[in-house]
């Protein structure tokens, strides 16, 4: 039986969401004198701006009123704020590599509890992909390099990291919970306006003479990612919460990419291979569930 075009289409919003996630380095890079939160605040800021005028103009404001489940909006938004500062703060603690490999645990935390908490069935074809996905990941992140450092600040990070691999595998299970009763529009837009509450204080702390400094870069951040966050999650309350765990991970893959022809920086054999590996396994769990 040929596959319907609109099977794929899931698949691919995902996948075009994680690439464009990937540029989130570019902007950093971009971006001068700001603290994390003060950036996640600006994203969130004109995200959100974006998506009321498109609603407004496309009359689609209706979807956005809360009906059931309210305080799983409330916790989405919370996730994600989660998920960002300590993604960043991870960063800043003990580095980029660090960072990445912590975070994209999130595929091992919903294949734990997808199961148990959605009632999807758990396949053992999944084991392979999952597999390729987590060594493709530590590949990319050099676990050797990371077990030389023990001090204070890297445990820091360590901490921060686990957090935001654990707070992202639970924004995906609660979005794939949320489907039925919000669009991934309207899950983006109250994601997006709950996390920029708990994201204010760091705003408030950044002089203005900076914001204005960086508001051009700041203003093309936040549309182009809240672009990528809408389709992302459109596509992920579509399919499997396991699938769209691990074609996350194409993310840093996209932010590879972009890290090595815009930015310049070197491309180990160790990061080419861990790549491929994603790859590989995004393309088998997808012909999987096709």
């Amino acid at each position: 039986m040929p596959v319907q075009e609109n099977s794929l289409k899931p698949y691919s919003e995902v996948i075009t969401g994680s690439i464009i996630y990937g540029t989130i380095g570019v902007f950093l890079d971009k971006i001068q004198d700001m603290s994390a939160g003060s950036i996640l605040f600006s994203r969130l800021f004109f995200g959100l701006g974006m998506i009321f005028i498109y609603l407004l103009f496309n009359r689609g404001l209706g979807q956005l009123k809360p009906q059931k489940k309210k305080r799983y909006l409330l916790l989405l938004g919370l996730l994600n704020a989660i998920t960002g500062l300590c993604y960043f703060s991870s960063i800043r603690y003990s580095g980029i590599s660090v960072a990445v490999l912590l975070l994209y645990t999130a595929p091992v935390y919903v294949s734990l509890f997808a199961p148990s908490i959605l009632g999807e069935h758990r396949s053992s074809n999944s084991f392979l992909p999952l597999l390729l996905a987590t060594t493709g990941v530590l590949l990319i992140a050099h676990p050797g390099e990371i077990l030389e450092h023990t001090g204070p600040e890297f445990q820091k990070g360590l901490i921060f990291g686990l957090l935001s691999g654990f707070s992202f595998g639970a924004t995906i299970l609660t979005v794939r919970y949320l489907k039925e009763d919000y669009s991934g529009i309207a899950q983006t837009f109250w994601l997006t306006g709950i996390s920029l509450l708990f994201m204010l204080p760091s705003a408030l702390s950044t002089p203005a003479a900076v914001f204005v400094k960086n508001l051009d870069i700041l203003l093309f951040f936040g549309v182009t990612v809240t672009f990528a966050a809408v389709i992302y999650f459109r596509g992920i309350s579509k399919i499997r919460a396991q699938t769209g765990s691990i074609l996350a991970l194409i993310e840093p893959v996209s932010g590879i990419f972009f890290d090595v022809t815009v930015l310049k920086s070197p491309l180990y054999i160790s990061t080419f291979l861990g790549c491929s590996f994603i790859l590989t396994a995004a393309y088998i769990i997808s012909k999987r569930d096709e």
